[in-house]
C-alpha cells in the first residue's frame, strides 16, 4: 500500500483509516494472493512467462472472471502461461454449438436485410429494409441491381445487408466464442478453489465478505 501511495496515482486512492482505504487494501491482498497462487502452480508446472500477444479481455470476459483474477491476467505474463497451460484441454461438443445456435434466433437468423433505391414520383430515397416493413416480398427474392415495381414505385434492389445465417456458417464463431467462455470458467473456478485456500487475518477478508464491519453492499 504504500509503494501504490508512493507512485504516481497515490494521490487518487482513498486515505488511509476510511471505510474505502481499508477496502482497497483487501483488495490488493486479494490481488497479492492471487499473483502468489499463480507463480506457485507456475514454478510447479515448469513454465515460462507468455511470450505471444498480450490478452484482451472484454468487458464480458472481466464479469465472468472477477476483477481480482482479470486483472493479474491483464498485467501478469505468467498467468497467461498458466491460463493456456491449464486450459488446453477445454473442449466445446458439437451439441453445444446446436443448442447454443437454436436459443439465439436473434442473433443468427434475424431475418434479410437489402439496401434498396427507392423512386417515389421522381424522388429517390435510399435505405435499408426487412421484411418487417410494407416492401414487396419480390425485393427478397430478385438479384441485386433488380428492379421491383409496386404500385407505382420502384424499388431498385441492392445488396443484402445482413442475412440468416446456416448451422454451419455460424458454427464456427459459435464455437469460438463458448471455448472461449468455457476457458475462462475452467480457470475461474481453479483459481477461486486455490485463492480460497489462503488464511487471511481480520482486516485483511475479501471486500465484498458481508461478514467485516466496511461491507456496504447491502440487500
Amino acid at each position: 500500500m504504500a509503494a501504490l501511495r508512493r507512485g504516481p496515482r497515490g494521490d487518487l486512492l482513498p486515505a488511509d483509516g476510511t471505510t474505502e482505504g481499508r477496502q482497497l487494501r483487501r483488495w490488493v491482498v486479494q490481488l497479492l494472493v492471487a499473483e502468489r497462487v499463480v507463480a506457485a502452480e507456475a514454478a510447479r508446472r515448469g513454465l515460462e512467462p507468455w511470450a505471444g500477444p498480450p490478452m484482451e479481455l472484454s468487458a464480458t470476459a472481466r464479469l465472468e472472471l472477477g476483477s481480482v483474477m482479470a486483472a493479474v491476467l491483464s498485467g501478469d505474463r505468467l498467468a497467461q502461461a498458466l491460463y493456456r497451460e491449464l486450459t488446453a484441454g477445454v473442449t466445446v461438443s458439437e451439441e453445444d454449438v446446436r443448442r447454443y445456435y437454436a436459443a439465439n434466433p436473434d442473433r443468427y437468423r434475424p431475418g434479410p436485410a437489402r439496401a434498396v433505391t427507392h423512386w417515389r414520383n421522381g424522388v429517390a430515397a435510399e435505405y435499408e429494409v426487412t421484411r418487417a416493413e410494407l416492401v414487396p416480398e419480390a425485393v427478397f427474392r430478385v438479384a441485386e441491381g433488380d428492379h421491383v415495381t409496386h404500385g407505382g414505385e420502384v424499388f431498385v434492389v441492392g445488396a443484402y445487408t445482413r442475412r440468416d445465417l446456416s448451422l454451419a456458417e455460424a458454427a464456427p464463431r459459435i464455437r469460438a466464442a463458448l471455448l472461449d467462455a468455457a476457458r475462462r470458467r475452467r480457470f475461474a473456478l481453479w483459481a477461486d478453489a486455490r485463492c480460497a485456500a489462503a488464511v487471511l487475518t481480520p482486516g485483511y477478508e475479501h471486500p465484498g465478505d458481508i461478514n467485516h464491519p466496511d461491507h456496504t453492499h447491502r440487500h
